[in-house]
């Protein structure tokens, strides 16, 4: 009886629909929403006559207990807690609804649908987005378009592509917050499938599925944690330290050339595991969890250290690197304490020092500085040069076979008597060590003795040990040696020394002359002043202190991403065509990699005592020290003075800075070049933000002597990387010569960054300074390319005081502008930055240019018989003849004085045949378009718009920064209200 009732109820519902709704003779039935209604009704209807089986299968029990309040003994009652589900569906509706990509039937496909399901639950809210009843975690087809999630190009079926969608599973959660990114229950550190892509991670190229490959890609595992700062860079749940596969690209970490996934080779890549630190300052570098010192693979590349021939992973070979493991240090420079190839043995400890497998007594160069040690000044690497070295390691070719004293020697006892030994005089002249004086007053007292005096007993073993007492005092008229005192060798005996003061005792070798004394010793005054001026306002003006410290991370920041722009804008417009026409073989004005990403450089030039090594030693706070630069009336040896920042004060030569990314280019000025350069690093909070370089006195001079470098082209290689230029003059050395000339003349375009300073102010009366001054500006400006006269500072850099009658207050205000010019040069470094890329832009265009007018001149008159070489050996030695310079500057607008000469381009062309060239309408191809008109937008938009671009951003950055300070004074001013 219940099953007829229900079946006859249903067939009546059915008719009325069709009826009601005017269907009935159409080619479409009705839509799921018209007839939801009515289905309803019969539902409700039927929940009071029947039921579906509890086992699912559909069909009605009629011996099921009834409802309590149901009069009605034939049909099947629910039970108290049960609730009855009765699914009906029209298959043609569907079919057809699916097939129109509308799933819900509402008129709009579900690609631009809010609401797939139509269930009034958006689908960024919603738990089931096809209304399947299968929540999407546990869904394998999330949008309910039959294509299963793993091979759906749209999981949520929102319409955009799963490498293009910050919400791959459509749960309003974006990807770089959500756990769970692609949807399937699986929390991505436990999903072998972080996208559901179907592709594994560790044969995925975007792991992500952010559409940027893995190489490319600043956040690889899309967690929103930079690589840099991620503990687990591919998300797959091993923090970096113990995962196998740093980069989840399925290799091995000590099988993989790329070991954090950036896309550089481990040999080219600065931060081998990318942790943000830079290798030289990593104490785990392929971060394993092991830090270097106790790592036996340091670079992780699979080869212990001891069998490895590049122990760093830098590409460099141990016998050629300057720093073997990799810690910053260079190998000349380590101290005793620390350990050249980084196995945890201290050098002083260790077999090997290099790491070479070599044993040190069998090792032709020890410490693995490509120096062999027969011509090796410090054997063993220590900083300590060999004559000062007591365990200096020392190799004697003939008794190489004696191991045995070889090792007494190597291992020298460290309980034996200290000794007390002048120090070696620093290598660099410029930066000249301070006398230290060695005083030691060792009092023997006196004892009563016997008659019978004691025999010195002299044992072997002592003559090993060092000397008791080494004393030295350089103004000493006389020695005094004791009598009856017994020398052995290195050796005094205490026991022999009459009961006396001693002052003065034998070192191991007989007491040097005063000639031997190293000259700058002699002419370094140490003198300090004292009354010396304050330096707080440098500090303040410069902003040096830690208050400013969150105002500029934020603005660098906001620098990073702009000077990754102008290396993208350089890759893309500027490189093509400076390759193309060999512009590097025209010009020694580079631009790379070193001039976009190196700090803002600092440059001071003069002439010779005009007070530039003592700015420098003022504004670094680095006065009156050992390491100081050196000053005096005297000139100063030739150098170039480059000071950086550094953990520890140290002294650099050529070499090892020529081999520094910031001044790499160097070295195309040959070895002569190197010779003249010293570095100073130095722990200074300006030298944080800056590099400052001294470039040698100019000495005028009556006939031009020939130096063994080019001088005035290592000059210009700074200049133009300067971001702000002093020019130093002493009020008593106003004269302008020929190398003088030859500099100003190289500043031509750079007149804006020019400043000149009349240092020593304070020596002139204050009636005779603004002649002084006036004559300082006539002699100079001439020969400026400006006809504005360059900006003037009329102060005394030092800390001295400034002497009897000066002008103080003038002084110290010139002195204030000076600072905060300089602050302002820091600033807007990233301008200058731009401005320096958009002139090298300007000048590979120029060149292309030239070079393409050179061609075409080339190609109307060469004949079908015509010999081509003379041909163009005509037109490129008479230029003139042919009308180059001025057809170029009539047809393009580009100045005659921003075109090189026609000398340039004759020796330009020796190397490279004018013929051998490509017109500019040949470069251009169908897909990539013309290199030419790339490189014409950059310098027209691309590179002024970097500019606003940063402005803005940075405005955002130090807003924010601001908003977050004034909340942190609210709430200290207000602690309630941030209670509450």
């Amino acid at each position: 009886m219940g099953r007829l009732t229900i079946w006859f109820l249903l067939g009546l519902t059915l008719i009325a629909v069709s009826n009601n709704v005017g269907f009935a003779n159409a080619d479409v039935g009705p839509s799921e929403s018209e007839c939801r209604p009515y289905i309803e009704k019969a539902i409700n209807e039927l929940k009071t006559d029947g039921v579906t089986s509890s086992n699912g299968s559909g069909e009605m029990q009629s011996d099921q207990p009834r409802r309590g309040d149901d009069d009605d003994d034939d049909d099947g009652g629910l039970g108290n807690n049960e609730k009855e589900t009765v699914e009906i569906t029209d298959v043609d509706s569907t079919e057809d609804a699916n097939s129109a990509n509308d799933l819900d039937g509402d008129g709009i496909p579900d690609d631009e649908d809010d609401d797939i399901d139509g269930d009034g639950i958006p689908n960024n809210q919603d738990d089931d987005i096809d209304g399947d009843g299968i929540p999407n975690d546990e869904d394998d087809d999330i949008d309910g378009d039959g294509i299963p999630n793993e091979k759906d190009d749209d999981i949520d079926g929102d319409g955009i592509p799963n490498d293009e969608d910050d919400d791959i599973d459509g749960d309003g959660i974006p990807n770089t917050e959500d756990d769970d990114i692609d949807g399937d229950g699986i929390p991505n550190t436990e999903d072998d499938d972080i996208d559901g892509d179907g592709i594994p991670n560790t044969k995925d190229n975007d792991i992500d599925g952010d559409g940027i490959p893995n190489a490319k890609d600043e956040d690889i595992d899309g967690d929103g944690v930079p690589n840099a700062k991620d503990h687990d860079i591919d998300g797959d749940g091993i923090p970096n330290k113990d995962d196998d596969d740093l980069d989840g690209d399925g290799r091995p970490n000590d099988d993989d050339n790329d070991l954090d996934g950036d896309g550089l080779p481990n040999d080219e890549d600065e931060d081998l595991d990318g942790d943000g630190k830079a290798n030289h300052e990593d104490t785990d570098l392929d971060g394993d969890g092991t830090p270097n010192d106790e790592d036996e693979d340091i670079d992780g590349d699979g080869v212990d250290n001891e069998e490895d021939h590049d122990i760093d992973g830098d590409g460099v070979k141990n016998d050629q690197d300057n720093d073997i493991d990799g810690d910053g240090l260079p190998n000349s420079e380590e101290p005793k304490s620390m350990d050249i190839d980084g196995d945890g043995v201290p050098n002083d400890e260790d077999d090997d020092i290099d790491g070479d497998n070599k044993k040190n007594e069998k090792d032709e160069d020890m410490d693995g500085d490509g120096i062999l040690n027969i011509h090796d000044k410090d054997v063993d690497g220590d900083g300590v040069p060999n004559e000062h070295d007591d365990d200096s390691h020392e190799v004697d070719d003939d008794e190489e076979e004696e191991e045995e004293d070889v090792k007494k020697r190597r291992k020298r006892d460290v309980d034996a008597a200290p000794v007390l030994d002048v120090e070696a005089p620093n290598p660099a002249d410029e930066f000249p060590v301070e006398e230290e004086i060695v005083k030691v007053v060792e009092e023997v007292p006196v004892e009563t003795e016997p008659e019978t005096e004691p025999e010195p007993v002299v044992e072997e073993e002592k003559a090993e040990e060092e000397p008791a007492v080494v004393e030295v005092e350089e103004e000493a008229e006389e020695e005094v040696v004791p009598q009856a005192a017994e020398v052995h060798e290195d050796v005094i005996e205490p026991e022999a020394i009459e009961p006396q003061t001693v002052e003065t005792a034998v070192a191991d070798e007989p007491q040097e002359d005063e000639e031997d004394t190293p000259e700058d010793e002699l002419l370094w005054e140490g003198e300090v002043p004292q009354n010396r001026r304050s330096r707080q306002h440098i500090t303040e003006l410069l902003q040096l202190d830690d208050e400013f410290n969150a105002r500029e991370k934020a603005t660098d920041n906001v620098a990073e991403i702009i000077l990754r722009d102008i290396k993208r804008i350089y890759e893309s417009a500027i490189k093509p065509l400076e390759t193309m026409y060999k512009y590097r073989d025209l010009s020694n004005r580079h631009f790379s990699d070193p001039e976009i990403f190196s700090k803002p450089l600092i440059l001071f030039m003069g002439p010779w005592s005009g007070g530039k090594s003592s700015i420098l030693n003022y504004l670094t706070d680095n006065e009156y020290t050992p390491n100081s630069l050196r000053t005096g009336a005297e000139p100063s040896p030739a150098y170039f003075n480059i000071l950086m920042w550094g953990n520890e004060t140290e002294v650099l030569d050529g070499t090892q800075l020529a081999a520094d990314y910031t001044f790499s280019g160097l070295q195309k000025f040959g070895q002569g070049l190197e010779e003249r350069l010293r570095g100073l690093k130095m722990k200074s909070k300006l030298l944080e933000k800056v590099n400052i370089v001294e470039i040698p006195g100019i000495l005028e001079v009556r006939k031009q002597v020939s130096r063994v470098f080019p001088f005035n082209d290592a000059c210009q290689w700074f200049i133009d990387r300067a971001d702000i230029i002093f020019l130093v003059y002493d009020p008593a050395k106003l004269d302008v010569g020929p190398e003088t000339e030859a500099i100003l003349d190289q500043l031509k375009g750079r007149e804006y960054q020019t400043r000149i300073i009349l240092n020593k102010a304070d020596t002139v009366k204050p009636e005779e300074l603004l002649r002084v001054q006036g004559a300082l500006i006539w002699n100079i400006s001439p020969l400026m390319s400006s006809a504005q006269p360059p900006l003037m500072y009329t102060t005394s850099l030092w800390t001295h005081p400034y002497q009897d009658g000066a002008p103080a207050r003038l002084l110290l205000a010139q002195e204030r502008a000076f600072l905060r010019d300089l602050r302002t040069a820091i600033d807007k470094r990233i301008e200058h930055k731009i401005a320096s890329a958009r002139r090298f832009a300007v000048r590979v265009r120029n060149h292309a240019k030239m070079v393409d007018c050179y061609l075409n001149t080339y190609y109307n008159h060469k004949t079908l018989f015509g010999n081509k070489k003379r041909i163009a050996d005509d037109i490129i030695d008479h230029p003139q003849n042919y009308h180059i310079y001025e057809g170029l500057s009539t047809l393009t607008n580009i100045s005659r004085y921003d075109l090189p000469d026609p000398e340039v381009y004759r020796d330009f062309f020796r190397l490279n045949p004018l013929y051998e060239f490509k017109k500019l309408t040949e470069t251009c191809t169908y897909f990539r378009g013309c290199p030419i008109t790339k490189l014409d937008v950059a310098i027209a938009y691309e590179l002024p718009e970097l500019a606003g671009k940063y402005k803005k951003m940075s405005e955002a950055a130090l807003s924010s920064i601001e908003a977050k300070q004034a909340e942190v004074i609210d709430a200290e001013a207000d602690p309630k209200k941030t209670k509450s």
